[in-house]
């Protein structure tokens, strides 16, 4: 048993270093990433920074680097405690680039296994299992989260959780509860999306269950009290998550006076925008080397959807056709089924086929808008419910991986089926080999290459790390509508207080409003008082919007009399061709604060 779960491990693994390469290679210098978000430097500056208080023996719930010098009291926005003491500990071992990609890296593989198992658990079928993980574990949602959300892309504890409610519908038995609680926790400690769907999953096996087991009333009793006590349990878990983050923010907040990203009670009409559209499961991933360029014609459209990460919820034609076989052979196989008790007992089959099924129809339906309009009828969904109830998700695309999971289950009954109608190991092997490369060409994301070189940075920072004590810089276009994360992800070379990264509604972020214009005489001021020391200014990030009035902003930087201009570093690019990198930027220009003249 064990044997055999390194060799799986190891075969997703094996697959998770081809789909991610050159990744493997430079562990401690790439990440994964598309630069079509920032939000991987703002998850890797404040792993660098739960290193960096923990080193110098400062709190890390006080954001003290950033802001400065008011800094940001972040203990509200800790939603996990517990991934959040694992990634403390692991970054402080082996560097906060390192741990990031350790945790993605692992959701490929770790997501692998455990769907090979759940497979494993109701086909009772290797090779089915396993072609079900690679489905499972590299389809297109995960690494449209894998790029971007390294807390979506934790999608490996999801099967966990299934099989262990297979597991307890076989023997609801202690041990077994004790994995559910287990699994529970872990997706309570991840993403709270998953913790979610994870009791959407649960209610939908229990309504499976007592339609399909036909077993008198006393006989449900032991496996109903074990998943209630599980159900109790997750709550429990979660209760640190949401105590001082989404209960207190749902009560003290209002939707008309919060923007989205930063409100538990997150406007209604983001259904809308970040819900499945008809074609959003059925075109490939615009990563896709061959057909990407036909999926990005769709994007902003009606039918696909206008985001390229939240839509991204391709199934693949190879699992849905084997989805489909599946849901065939159940239907014949349902007509030639006796009606005794016995054989409904031991025939585990239509009861699995049946649930994911089931699962795989609802949980498209949780992912749609609010309502479908008919001419003048309104057909309305779940999600409108849904929001009633908990405003907090309004990304009910992310029901997505829900169907695939669900589709990739129901894939490896299919191509059991499949093999079981040859004999021959030949015929097997090529058929087998033949669904395995049609599936990986489905889900291949590359050239261009999907990662980032992180290792080196402008050298204007270099500059700035060779300057020995308390120095506070300012990062010009100023972020003050919301924190820019590449400024936050600088920082961790350079190691200096940065007055950028102010949350909306904070102190510092008032303070940031006022100071947005360098050329202000005023600001010069504010920033001597303040204790900034430099004022770097990125040239590129004024004359790439376009707008003249950020122009003639720039113009006018060098006229402030309250600022002595340093140097100006020249523009660099990418030392690796085809590789991102974070190095690559405009002319910066370094002032000196001097204050009001």
């Amino acid at each position: 048993m064990k044997k055999r779960f390194f060799y799986i491990l190891g075969f997703y693994l094996i697959l998770t270093a081809i789909f991610t390469f050159p990744l493997v290679f430079k562990l401690k210098s790439y990440i994964l990433g598309t630069y079509t978000s920032d939000e991987p430097f703002g998850w890797l500056s404040y792993f660098w920074w739960l290193k960096y208080a923990f080193q110098n023996h400062l709190p890390y719930t006080k954001y003290s680097v950033i802001a400065a010098p008011f800094g940001i009291d972040i203990s509200s926005y800790i939603i996990y405690p517990f991934w959040n003491a694992f990634t403390k500990w692991l970054s402080v071992f082996v560097g906060y680039i390192l741990s990031y990609n350790i945790q993605i890296l692992f959701s490929f593989a770790l997501s692998g296994v455990t769907m090979f198992y759940l497979a494993f658990a109701v086909t009772k079928d290797k090779i089915s299992s396993l072609f079900s993980g690679v489905i499972y574990a590299f389809c297109p949602y995960h690494f449209a989260r894998a790029w971007q959300h390294l807390s979506l892309a934790q999608i490996q504890w999801m099967p966990l959780y299934l099989l262990s409610l297979v597991k307890l519908k076989e023997r609801p038995g202690y041990k077994n509860m004790f994995l559910s609680i287990g699994a529970i926790f872990l997706l309570a400690s991840s993403e709270l999306h998953y913790f979610y769907f994870a009791y959407i999953a649960t209610g939908l096996f229990l309504v499976i269950y007592f339609i399909f087991c036909k077993k008198k009333s006393g006989d449900y009793l032991p496996f109903l009290k074990k998943t209630l006590v599980v159900i109790a349990a997750g709550i429990i878990f979660v209760i640190p998550a949401v105590a001082n983050t989404v209960l207190k923010k749902a009560f003290l907040q209002k939707e008309s006076i919060r923007p989205s990203a930063w409100s538990v009670v997150r406007p209604f009409d983001d259904l809308f925008a970040q819900s499945a559209r008809p074609l959003s499961y059925f075109l490939p991933s615009t990563a896709h080397p061959v057909f990407g360029r036909f999926t990005e014609s769709f994007i902003g459209t009606s039918i696909y959807g206008e985001s390229l990460t939240e839509h991204t919820l391709y199934l693949g034609w190879i699992p849905l056709i084997l989805a489909f076989v599946a849901f065939i052979s159940w239907k014949r196989r349902k007509k030639l089924r006796v009606t005794s008790y016995e054989l409904r007992v031991t025939d585990k089959e239509p009861f699995y086929i049946g649930f994911f099924a089931f699962l795989a129809i609802a949980a498209w339906l949780f992912s749609q808008p609010p309502w479908w309009e008919i001419g003048s009828i309104k057909i309305y969904m779940p999600s409108f419910f849904v929001y009633r109830l908990l405003p907090m998700f309004r990304a009910s695309c992310r029901f997505g991986i829900l169907v695939m999971l669900a589709i990739a289950v129901l894939s490896a009954f299919g191509l059991k089926f499949i093999l079981e109608k040859f004999s021959d190991r030949r015929i097997r092997a090529i058929v087998i080999c033949t669904f395995f490369s049609l599936l990986l060409f489905e889900f291949w994301n590359y050239p261009p290459l999907k990662v980032i070189n992180v290792g080196r940075f402008p050298q204007v920072y270099y500059w700035l790390k060779e300057h020995p004590g308390y120095i506070i810089i300012a990062e010009y276009p100023l972020d003050a509508g919301s924190p820019n994360e590449l400024y936050k992800f600088y920082q961790t070379l350079h190691e200096k207080k940065i007055i950028n990264g102010s949350t909306p509604y904070s102190y510092a972020n008032k303070v940031a409003k006022k100071i947005i214009k360098l050329s202000s005489q005023n600001t010069a001021g504010i920033l001597k008082r303040i204790g900034v020391k430099y004022a770097l200014v990125h040239r590129e990030g004024y004359l790439e919007t376009d707008l003249i009035e950020d122009r003639e902003e720039l113009d006018k930087i060098p006229k402030n009399k309250g600022l002595k201009f340093i140097r100006s570093f020249p523009a660099q690019e990418c030392p690796d061709e085809g590789i991102m990198c974070v190095q690559k930027s405009g002319p910066i220009d370094v002032y000196e604060v001097r204050g009001e003249k």
